[in-house]
């Protein structure tokens, strides 16, 4: 993705990757000119993943980073909540609204009252997984297992296939069967996709497990379809269906750590 380039003559190329929290893990080449102001962005040619092309979020990265309404500073509300009223105010006067406000809850609740709830986003780890860490228990706040809704899926995925190990994309090519379970890799991972096709072309079966007919169910070779009341029992008798289909064995090792 590029933005008007008017009258810039020192252009560089920076490297770097995709801040996303995102499993493509893109590498990714930036054209900045004369005054720090990068003018286009794209995925790495010579990346084995990237190949050069970005998902349709970060093509568009530079448009979001320069836009006019993008929010610079910190806004205080202002009128009832709703109301869309916002005025800007000073950084020193925003940590000075938020310390007095923690002091008092800290004063006459506790520490704990002060519930931490972010997740990666575009964070690195120094921000995402150190300093944050380190800030909040000095505090004394409350010790949340960061976001809910990420650990929670993460433990039902170790309660159902015991694992949370992903092959890399190269591998597929020498599988022969994929078994994509509650995943949408043509959404949330599409570099993920070119080595998937690449695969099937190649004989390689590939069966989704998703109650959902997402974009990556509809190429599948079969979209196994569970409704939300299934059980467990039902998705391991599932998985020893596609291991017998494949390699005429059930996976009793499967069964016996499950079930």
């Amino acid at each position: 993705m590029s933005l008007k380039a008017i009258g810039h003559t020192n252009v560089r190329v920076v490297y770097g990757a995709c801040p996303h929290d995102c499993p493509d893990c893109c590498a990714l080449e930036s054209e900045v000119d004369e005054y720090g102001r990068a003018v286009c962005v794209r995925g790495r040619a010579d990346h084995p993943i990237t190949r050069g092309w970005l998902c349709a979020k970060v093509n568009r990265y530079l448009e979001r980073v320069y836009h006019p309404e993008r929010i610079l500073y910190p806004m205080r509300r202002v009128g009832p909540k709703g109301s869309g009223g916002f005025a800007r105010i000073t950084w020193e006067e925003a940590i000075a609204e938020i310390t007095v406000r923690w002091h008092d809850i800290i004063a006459q609740q506790g520490a704990e009252c002060i519930l931490p709830y972010s997740y990666a986003g575009t964070l690195g780890l120094v921000n995402g997984a150190v300093t944050d860490s380190r800030f909040w228990n000095r505090l004394g706040a409350c010790r949340l297992e960061r976001a809910i809704c990420g650990h929670a899926a993460e433990e039902a995925v170790l309660l159902t296939v015991g694992g949370r190990l992903a092959p890399s994309p190269e591998m597929l090519l020498r599988s022969k069967l994929v078994l994509i379970w509650g995943s949408n890799p043509a959404s949330t991972a599409p570099h993920f996709m070119p080595f998937l096709r690449q695969a099937q072309r190649n004989g390689t079966r590939v069966v989704v497990i998703d109650p959902i007919h997402t974009l990556t169910a509809r190429s599948a070779d079969q979209h196994i379809q569970p409704y939300s009341y299934v059980r467990l029992g039902t998705l391991i008798r599932t998985n020893n269906e596609v291991s017998t289909r494949t390699s005429g064995s059930v996976n009793r090792t499967f069964d016996r750590d499950n079930c």
